[in-house]
C-alpha cells in the first residue's frame, strides 16, 4: 500500500487545527482509503495554543505527527523541517487555514499514481483584499520575467510531489530562498489544477508585508544575477552621462571664462551619491546571503517530534 505524507506548516493556527484536521480526514483520507496517509505537523515556534490543539488531535488519530521547532524560523524552513521527518512515497504541502481545499489532494494522488512526479495546484484567483492581489500579481510577473520563467502566473504554495523530489529539496538546505521557486527550478514538468484561494475565514494571518518584502527580496537575490547586472549597466550609463557632462563642462569654461551652475552640480552629487547607496545596498545584501550561508548554521532546529505514544528529542536540520 502507497503512503502520502500530508505536511502542514502551523504558526498561530491554533483557531484553524480544529477544522483543517477533520477537513483532511474527509476530503482525503476517505475518499482514497486504498492509501496509508501520514499528517506532519509542523509547529514553528507559535505563540499561542496551536500545540495543544496538535496534540487534542493527535489523541484521536495516531497518523499525526507533530514536529515541534524551537523557535518561529519561517514557513520555507519549516516545511523542510517537516518533509525531512516525512515518510510517505509522496509529500503533499498545504496551508493550515484552508485557504487552500485538502479536497484537491486526491486529484493531485491520482496524478502522481500516473507517474507525474511534480503536481501543483495553481491559483487562477484570490479571495483577497485589492492590496494583497495586486501585491502578489506584481510579485509573480517579476519572477517569470527575471528569474524563472516557466513559475505559473499567479504562483502556487499547495502541491504534491514524489518522495524523490522532496529528498532533492531537503538536501539544497539553502537559507534564504523560496522553496516555490526551488522546485521550479529543479526542472521538472509538474501537472497543474487549477482552483480558487479562499479567503482566510478564522484567525490572523501572520504573513506580514514585511515577510512579503523579504521574500521578494530573496528570491531575486538568491536566484538571479539581474539585480548586479543592473549594477554594471547602470554605472555604466551614469559614467558615459559623466564623460559628456565633463566635455560641456570644459567646453562652457572655455568659452565663457566662468564656470555656472552650481545647482546643477550639487544635484549630479546627490543623484549620484543616491545611486551609489543603492548599488552598495544591493552588494550588500549579496553578501549579507554569503555570510549567512558561510556559518554553517542549521536551517531549523527541532525541538521534539511528537509521535503517538513516544515524544523524541531530535537533531538540527543540516
Amino acid at each position: 500500500m502507497p503512503k502520502v505524507s500530508i505536511v502542514i506548516p502551523c504558526y498561530y493556527n491554533g483557531m484553524n487545527i480544529p477544522e483543517t484536521y477533520p477537513a483532511v480526514v474527509r476530503d482525503v483520507f476517505e475518499k482514497r482509503p486504498d492509501i496509508d496517509f501520514e499528517i506532519v505537523f509542523v509547529d514553528d515556534g507559535s505563540g499561542d495554543d496551536t500545540l495543544a490543539q496538535l496534540l487534542k488531535v493527535q489523541d484521536q488519530d495516531p497518523r499525526v505527527k507533530i514536529v515541534k521547532l524551537s523557535r518561529n524560523f519561517g514557513e520555507f524552513r519549516a516545511i523542510v523541517a517537516g518533509m525531512s521527518q516525512a515518510e510517505g512515497d509522496a509529500v503533499a504541502v498545504m496551508s493550515a487555514d484552508l485557504q487552500d481545499p485538502p479536497a484537491l489532494i486526491p486529484q493531485m494522488i491520482a496524478s502522481w499514481e500516473q507517474g507525474n512526479p511534480v503536481n501543483l495546484a495553481v491559483r487562477v484567483k484570490r479571495e483577497e483584499s485589492a492590496l494583497k492581489n495586486w501585491f502578489a500579481d506584481t510579485y509573480y510577473k517579476l519572477v517569470r520575467k527575471w528569474v524563472e520563467p516557466n513559475y505559473p502566473k499567479r504562483g502556487f504554495d499547495f502541491f504534491l510531489i514524489d518522495r524523490s523530489v522532496a529528498e532533492k529539496l531537503v538536501m539544497m538546505q539553502e537559507k534564504n530562498s523560496s522553496i516555490y521557486v526551488q522546485l521550479i527550478w529543479l526542472g521538472y514538468k509538474p501537472t497543474t489544477i487549477e482552483y480558487t484561494r479562499m479567503e482566510r475565514e478564522k484567525g490572523k494571518s501572520m504573513w506580514s508585508y514585511g515577510k512579503r518584502i523579504n521574500l521578494f527580496i530573496d528570491t531575486f537575490i538568491v536566484f538571479s544575477h539581474r539585480p548586479i547586472r543592473f549594477m554594471t549597466m547602470l554605472g555604466f550609463v551614469l559614467s558615459l552621462l559623466g564623460l559628456l557632462f565633463a566635455v560641456y563642462f570644459v567646453v562652457d569654461y572655455f568659452t565663457h571664462s566662468i564656470l555656472p551652475g552650481w545647482t546643477s552640480l550639487i544635484t549630479a552629487v546627490l543623484v549620484l551619491s543616491g545611486f551609489q547607496m543603492m548599488m552598495l545596498g544591493i552588494i550588500g545584501e549579496y553578501v549579507w546571503r554569503n555570510l549567512d550561508e558561510s556559518r554553517k548554521r542549521p536551517l531549523y532546529v527541532i525541538e521534539k517530534v511528537i509521535v503517538k505514544g513516544t515524544d523524541e528529542n531530535e537533531h538540527s536540520g543540516k
